[in-house]
């Protein structure tokens, strides 16, 4: 059996890739020119390059393959990369749904995320049923990822055999993006706080298990939720700041204050060409509370989930093994 994942060189991607390889199966994957190999180099792969906003690209990709694990999307919350991110994200997402139609893939099994939900008032957790409702906040990221089901939810409409899965944020070993990026691990003088707003998080492993599980267990047309807790971003903070053998943060930052600083970041960012470590989209992110229910995913998946405290003392054995930290 051939499968193809794209996405394969990132966090998720080589989590899974991994464990689809040693299971013996025969692995395509679809790599962006330039992306680096490192996190799966040592593994026999056959390997197609290109992009996936390109349909050609995409139909020499899907062709031949029995499964596909649609994993690839840009992460961001910079406002310049908006374009970018709906091109791969939804217009990516629109290829892979199209060429497993035509090549009459067995099933396709689409990464989408939390964020592509919506959520609930304070308090109650959100679910698979929850209606998206985000668009006020105009975060990019949640559009495009919400957008992108409706790609494949078209597919489904059309006769494609597809499950797709929502992680909450996904921590553990090997993510080089969350070292380089978030302001959680920040060692700076954004260690000193955290604000109010809170996500549900998973271990990267268990989604990859969950991957597997969607593929030989889930429903068609079906969406499940990943995440194993839901905390706050002290909480959250909190935990990292003890496994670096840091002391926590001390100052919550108000949401107003955090918003000017983020407006301030941007405009930086403008004369220095370099990207923000805080942006006004990652401010209104951060000001909701993405708290998700997995119990569907727990009775219909099996899934049974990791602490995020393993999942942190894992990310943070990794980087210092691997010369972040």
């Amino acid at each position: 059996m051939k499968i193809l994942v794209t996405g394969a060189t990132g966090f998720l991607g080589h989590h899974l890739t991994r464990r689809l390889v040693k299971a013996g199966f025969n692995v395509r994957i679809l790599k962006e020119k330039g992306a680096s190999l490192n996190l799966i180099e040592d593994l026999k792969l056959e390997t197609i390059e290109g992009d996936i906003r390109d349909f050609e690209v995409v139909k020499r990709a899907v062709k031949g393959c029995e499964i596909v694990f649609h994993l690839a999307a840009l992460i961001s919350y910079w406002d310049k990369l908006n374009p970018l991110q709906y091109e791969v994200n939804v217009i990516g997402t629109e290829n892979i749904v199209k060429n497993c139609l035509e090549e009459k893939v067995k099933r396709l099994i689409h990464v989408s995320s939390t964020a592509a939900i919506g959520t609930e008032p304070e308090g109650k957790l959100a679910n698979e049923e929850t209606s998206y409702n985000l668009w006020g906040f105009k975060i990019n990221y949640c559009n495009t990822k919400y957008l992108g089901e409706i790609e494949v939810r078209k597919g489904i409409d059309r006769g494609l055999d597809a499950v797709i899965l929502c992680p909450g944020s996904m921590y553990g070993a090997g993510d080089i993006r969350r070292i380089k990026e978030d302001p959680f691990f920040s060692q700076g003088i954004f260690s000193l706080f955290y604000i109010r707003g809170g996500l549900a998080v998973v271990d990267v492993e268990d989604v990859a298990d969950g991957l597997i599980l969607a593929w030989k267990k889930g429903k068609s047309g079906q969406r499940y939720i990943l995440a194993s807790e839901n905390l706050t971003f002290f909480e959250i903070k909190k935990t990292i700041s003890e496994f670096l053998g840091k002391e926590p943060p001390k100052i919550c930052l108000p949401y107003p204050i955090f918003l000017a600083l983020a407006y301030t970041l941007n405009w930086l960012a403008i004369l220095t060409k370099k990207r923000p470590k805080i942006t006004s989209t990652m401010a209104r992110f951060n000001k909701i509370y993405f708290y998700f229910s997995a119990k569907k995913a727990r009775k219909k998946l099996g899934m049974k989930f990791r602490s995020f405290k393993e999942s942190i003392k894992k990310a943070i054995d990794w980087y210092k093994e691997n010369g972040y930290l």
